[in-house]
């Protein structure tokens, strides 16, 4: 069975601003989530990630060397990836379907890719 990634893209600004309630309500919703997926067989991964302020950035030159690291995300976006789900589904019309489940927060996005390795 295809394995699709769900990417969520959030607006940072608004998230951060959530109050400790509204965030954990969210976290708590994913987790309800992820064990429904697992319980079903179809998670294969599935993690929150750390602030964007966090991020580290590894590009190459057009060279190919040195590499260059920067602080940060490499873009400077209102909406950056917080988490990200691997879950098998049986077409792209289930993976859709399946998106549309993915708990919602403030502005959630969800962005959906098949897996193809």
């Amino acid at each position: 069975m295809p394995r699709y990634l769900f990417l969520g893209y959030a607006d940072t600004a608004t998230e951060r601003a959530m109050t400790p309630a509204e965030l954990d309500a969210v976290i708590d919703a994913h987790s309800a989530f992820a064990a429904e997926m697992r319980a079903e067989g179809r998670l294969h991964a599935g993690a929150g990630l750390a602030d964007p302020k966090t991020a580290t950035t590894v590009r190459r030159t057009p060279a190919g060397t040195p590499d260059v690291v920067t602080d940060g995300p490499f873009t400077e976006l209102a909406e950056q990836i917080g988490g990200l789900y691997i879950l098998e589904c049986a077409d792209r019309e289930e993976a859709l379907a399946l998106a549309r489940r993915i708990p919602y927060s403030a502005t959630l996005t969800v962005e959906v890719r098949e897996v193809v390795a």
